[in-house]
């Protein structure tokens, strides 16, 4: 059962956005999802309240950094796991990071939002030294046409790959808080984000 989690440490990069995203399309695509709200925020929890039983999703709270011993009660009832991760660098994330074997950062194409990242990085490669198979992958999230050259530049050395897609600025990313599903395109974008991890 694979376990996604969408993390990055600043708020606006769109984790909730992408999260309910994946969970929407791979239920639309006939698999078991469960959501799980790992931020105080709860937005994620809040759209599985209005629109989770129209479209497949089960979405669940769980901001207590016990996500690494809990997610096992969860597998037997699903086939994916979606974690929307909080705006922070906490217990609660090395917990998410501990449970999940995929994982999403979502940045903006902005230094401000890759100067977070190296703290990140250091979870992730200890975590790894300590054994855990944990797959990871920068996506450049809200491109609107951005130099990306030099925020890759910044990136050399941290031991975090990059997706080799961007995904635009549209509004139909915000138009699933409306209850309406991504376009085919788009879909098809967010699915590449767990497909090439």
């Amino acid at each position: 059962m694979p376990t996604v989690a969408f993390i990055h440490q600043k708020g606006g990069t769109g984790k909730s956005t992408l999260s309910i995203s994946l969970a929407w399309v791979l239920a639309q695509a006939g698999h078991s999802v469960m959501l799980l709200d790992t931020d105080y925020q709860g937005t994620a929890s809040e759209w599985g309240n209005r629109f989770g039983y129209k479209t497949g999703v089960e979405t669940r709270s769980l901001v207590q950094p016990i996500v690494h011993r809990e997610i096992a009660r969860f597998s037997p009832s699903f086939e994916w796991i979606v974690i929307d991760g909080p705006p922070s660098l906490s217990p609660m994330t090395e917990s998410i990071l501990r449970a999940c074997d995929q994982m999403v950062v979502p940045t903006r194409p902005a230094l401000p939002d890759i100067w977070a990242l190296p703290w990140l990085a250091a979870i992730i490669n200890k975590l790894r030294d300590e054994g855990q198979t944990l797959r990871a992958r920068v996506v450049f999230n809200q491109y609107a046409g951005e130099d990306l050259a030099p925020l890759r530049e910044e990136m050399v050395g941290w031991n975090l790959d990059l997706h080799p897609e961007t995904l635009p600025v549209d509004k139909a990313f915000q138009e699933i808080f409306a209850g309406h599903p991504l376009p085919g395109p788009l879909a098809e974008a967010i699915l590449e984000l767990v497909a090439r991890v």
